[in-house]
């Protein structure tokens, strides 16, 4: 049997054995860990309406369910091109039982903003605020992806913020980098500042990375958003961009 490891290499060659491997270890023992493994190898290879389909049964199903769930699910809607159903799992996720960020739930309210922003019918930018506006008053709120919340509120400076992206390990703080980097795109894109979003999201969705970087990025939302956003021609032949992705 492959070891971890070896299924996510093949995963990200676009390997279809390892997508079968990864419904099989599902299959056996459908815990946190598999049930999301698997729904985020269903969008790696664009196949979004799979992933919905297990998310959605997840959602549905299990009383264990975290914003996670949702998140995921959203990102499926919104690859499909139904930005609503994607809001709606976004708001949905807002009251899951289990929420990331040390209990902070400050995810979701980014996700809408997120939509607010590219998708301005969507969602009401000052909801979205509104929402994260409650989440920075929560002490909390310097616990990671926290400070984020503060980054988009402008409630943050730029020593403080950099300090608080330092992460446990130097691969901890790329990806902390990485995310921090999707939403300062997002808010140069409001501010005018960044006329078009495509560029920037095509670098943050670029696999030519380490493999260990590229698989800490896939666990995010916004790495599926940005693919999205970029305008991915590979998603036309149904499988991942493969430069560089298996270093």
């Amino acid at each position: 049997m492959q070891n971890t490891t070896d299924i996510w290499t093949s995963l990200l060659e676009g390997k279809q054995e390892a997508l079968q491997q990864l419904q099989r270890t599902y299959a056996s023992k459908p815990n946190g860990s598999n049930t999301m493994g698997l729904g985020i190898a269903y969008l790696w290879l664009y196949q979004y309406e799979q992933a919905w389909e297990h998310f959605h049964k997840t959602i549905t199903e299990d009383s264990m369910k975290g914003d996670a769930f949702f998140g995921m699910a959203g990102v499926a809607k919104w690859c499909l091109g139904e930005t609503q159903q994607a809001v709606s799992q976004w708001r949905a996720g807002l009251r899951a039982k289990y929420a990331r960020a040390s209990g902070l739930g400050v995810r979701m309210p980014l996700l809408l903003f997120f939509a607010s922003v590219v998708k301005q019918p969507s969602f009401k930018k000052e909801m979205a605020e509104s929402l994260l506006m409650e989440k920075v008053k929560d002490r909390r709120i310097k616990n990671w992806p926290g400070p984020i919340a503060l980054l988009v509120l402008r409630q943050i400076n730029e020593d403080e913020f950099q300090s608080l992206c330092r992460g446990d390990s130097e691969e901890d703080t790329l990806v902390r980098q990485w995310l921090a980097e999707f939403y300062r795109c997002l808010i140069q894109f409001e501010e005018s500042k960044l006329p078009v979003l495509r560029a920037s999201m095509r670098k943050l969705a670029d696999t030519n990375q380490p493999k260990n970087i590229l698989l800490n990025r896939i666990w995010n939302e916004e790495y599926f958003l940005a693919r999205h956003e970029a305008g991915d021609s590979e998603k036309e032949k149904g499988s991942p961009i493969r430069a560089g992705a298996n270093r």
